[in-house]
């Protein structure tokens, strides 16, 4: 099998049964399958969008490490997988702070996959947002996401432009286009 399906076969069979946040409770691997598509329409090389497939894999499905993804996939996919994965032990806003700190040191193609995510994840607010997220919660997740975005390290124009294009979408949905 080719990389990019063994990864997306290794990828929903680690989520299997889990599921989005949002009302519509979608199963995740709809996440996994929309980042890893605006990857590839990026034009991303086969590692890049393996890696999106795993992205959360390490950090969402235990037992997965980092030496599996390695072993299994590679060193260059293993390694992006690292790069944006959070440190589960930490408390969510440390998680959230050592994003945003760690964003601008960030490689090429785990900058790449970081806007996918999060333009995946603002596109979901408005698509299917968590029921129990207030408008606050929203917009804030939304500055939040943006300010990730800005610190990644330059380039990626049109990755950059589809994140604008659906921030904007979703701020209007939520009620504040600024």
């Amino acid at each position: 099998m080719m990389l990019i399906q063994r990864a997306s076969a290794f990828a929903r069979a680690r989520h299997a049964g889990q599921t989005r946040k949002g009302a519509a409770a979608e199963p995740y691997d709809i996440h996994l399958e929309e980042v890893a598509a605006l990857v590839t329409g990026w034009g991303a090389p086969e590692a890049w969008i393996a890696a999106a497939w795993l992205h959360d894999t390490v950090e969402d499905c235990p037992p997965t490490s980092l030496t599996e993804l390695e072993a299994l996939f590679g060193a260059q996919v293993a390694g992006l997988v690292g790069e944006l994965t959070d440190d589960k032990a930490l408390p969510k806003p440390a998680r959230k702070a050592a994003q945003l700190a760690h964003a601008p040191g960030r490689s090429d193609g785990a900058a790449l996959i970081k806007i996918a995510d999060k333009t995946s994840n603002v596109r979901a607010l408005r698509v299917s947002a968590p029921v129990h997220w207030d408008g606050a919660r929203k917009r804030a997740y939304m500055d939040w996401a943006a300010a990730v975005v800005a610190a990644l390290p330059a380039g990626h124009t049109a990755a950059r432009a589809d994140f604008a294009r659906e921030l904007a979408a979703s701020r209007a949905a939520v009620g504040d286009a600024a």
